[in-house]
């Protein structure tokens, strides 16, 4: 971790460069979304996690006021089934507590 204000270079990477906490809480559903994720790029060979896919998602967001407003918008609109990868098969999705921490590696999405 870092103190605000601490100077970086900007040609710096921005992997490496200093962290700062970024308290969130996420639907269960999308929390479930984001373990996708990184398990489908492992698939395809990336070893990665779920701080390092939201870091690659927020980077990919367009800098936008209005683009970011629609996809708010969206977000509140959304149901649970939008944010399920796959066919949901069940009427009902299941939300299962996990510990903190790291998740272990998976074998691929849902």
């Amino acid at each position: 971790m870092v103190e605000r204000g601490a100077g970086v270079p900007v040609d710096s990477s921005l992997r490496n460069s200093p962290k700062l906490s970024v308290g969130l809480v996420l639907p269960a559903a999308l929390s479930e979304r984001l373990d996708c994720l990184v398990a489908l790029a492992e698939k395809q060979g990336e070893r990665t996690n779920r701080r390092e896919v939201v870091a690659a998602l927020l980077l990919a967001a367009a800098p936008s006021g209005a683009v970011v407003s629609e996809l708010i918008r969206e977000f509140r609109r959304a149901q649970v089934r939008d944010a399920l990868v796959g066919d949901p098969s069940d009427e009902v999705f299941k939300v299962e507590r996990r510990k903190p921490g790291p998740r272990p590696r998976s074998d691929g999405g849902r």
